[in-house]
């Protein structure tokens, strides 16, 4: 109790910088657009949430989930191993290794984004080993969303597989579970947590993503994050609310996620 207001200012903080803007965008969500001035009529309405689920809108917004899915899908595939491998070194190895890790975040999100767009450009090395074109095309949206969010995911996922008792793993095997069955059975349900958090970072970063798209996908391939900073910063806020509200029942759904699977952790321990 005594510490209790030191956190004060963070609260302050959050309320300003997050939960103010956010409130302000939802209240706008049920508002409307003058189209000369832009003045936006709080009436109540919800024409922005049917514009977003219209015909026009639509497959940006199933391709924007779809890319994400994609992205959580790929992250899993290559950084739950990557953790795993992380959580057996010790020493000197594990620390070499995690800096490599976090070693692309030392460099600039906007640096890294344009590196790829070098590289898979036409001429670039990617079409001169492979003799296909990605660039502005889905494939590397979700390749360079995959690259920038997959140190992410690994962290979180190697600190709960790191935190898995070595005695529980020792016990299995006394019991006569070989290798294999100790990972299904004993670390990876241990460490869910810890791989659903850095899942559900991901999918939440992903599906607003803005730079990615802009840049891999040269205006082609279009995610909720291109609508929301080209339409509904300024020109319709109404449908700017829309998404933020749509994003964020997105975002509160992974976090249920999360504590659903700490719980079911949790009575698995």
């Amino acid at each position: 109790m005594r510490l209790g207001p030191l956190v004060v200012p963070d609260w302050v903080l959050v309320v300003f910088v997050c939960l103010v803007p956010v409130a302000f965008m939802v209240t706008r969500s049920f508002g409307r657009a003058n189209p000369i001035t832009l003045d936006i009529e709080l009436t109540g309405t919800i024409d922005s949430y049917r514009t977003l689920l219209s015909g026009v809108y639509r497959p940006v917004l199933l391709r924007s989930l779809g890319l994400s899915a994609l992205t959580v899908a790929m992250c899993l595939l290559v950084g739950t191993p990557a953790a795993l491998a992380l959580s057996r070194l010790e020493g000197r190895s594990r620390n070499l290794a995690l800096v490599a890790v976090m070693l692309p975040s030392f460099v600039s999100f906007t640096v890294r984004i344009f590196a790829w767009q070098g590289v898979l450009a036409t001429g670039g090395p990617v079409e001169s080993l492979t003799g296909v074109q990605l660039l502005y095309r889905p494939p590397a949206v979700v390749l360079g969303m995959i690259t920038a969010y997959v140190p992410l995911f690994i962290l979180p996922a190697y600190v709960a597989l790191a935190r898995v008792p070595r005695s529980m793993i020792e016990a299995g095997a006394d019991l006569g579970a070989r290798h294999l069955r100790q990972l299904i059975t004993i670390t990876l349900p241990l460490a869910v947590p810890g791989i659903v958090t850095g899942a559900v970072v991901v999918g939440v970063l992903s599906l607003g993503e803005f730079i990615v798209p802009a840049v891999l996908g040269g205006g082609k391939v279009l995610l909720l994050g291109n609508i929301l900073a080209e339409r509904g910063a300024g020109r319709d806020q109404p449908l700017g609310g829309a998404i933020t509200v749509f994003m964020l029942l997105t975002f509160s759904a992974g976090g249920l996620v999360v504590a659903a699977s700490r719980r079911r952790a949790a009575r698995h321990a």
